[in-house]
């Protein structure tokens, strides 16, 4: 599931990495659509047309936990992958999620997150968050470097 709002610059990437991902069973992207000014929802229109596995559900309110219940309550099936869609997951992540889950019976499990940019900016500031320093070095949030 993956809440949006004004995310027309990132949205296609972000969906194409969630719908890339190889698990066994079926699967579903539910995107908690906010009231977007950019084209977002437009563009989102466009790729759940093009694609069924697409679910969407209106989340007026532009709130994250209003749409992800939403989302939750759309959703068909029992195990749930949040990805804002900023995000792009990275090939194997959700088979490696949903292996640790089934193998620790762990009720929640996550991955490390990197930071990348676009813009020369955005870059600059991804090195800065992937950093160290930045991040306590904590090992949910460091990323490997390279």
């Amino acid at each position: 599931m993956m809440p949006v709002l004004n995310e027309r610059d990132y949205l296609e990437h972000a969906v194409a990495s969630v719908l890339s991902q190889e698990v066994d069973g079926p699967t579903e992207l539910v995107l908690a659509l906010g009231p977007s000014t950019d084209g977002t929802t437009e563009l989102a229109h466009e790729l759940a047309e093009s694609d069924a596995r697409i679910v969407l559900v209106d989340n007026p309110a532009a709130h994250i936990p209003v749409g992800l219940n939403a989302a939750i309550r759309t959703s068909r099936h029992p195990t749930i992958i949040r990805v804002d869609a900023h995000s792009e997951l990275s090939p194997g992540y959700a088979r490696r999620g949903l292996e640790t889950l089934a193998r620790t019976g762990a009720a929640n499990v996550g991955g490390i997150m990197r930071a990348d940019g676009r813009s020369a900016f955005q870059r600059a500031v991804a090195r800065a968050y992937n950093s160290p320093p930045a991040s306590g070095r904590r090992l949910s949030r460091r990323c490997p470097r390279g």
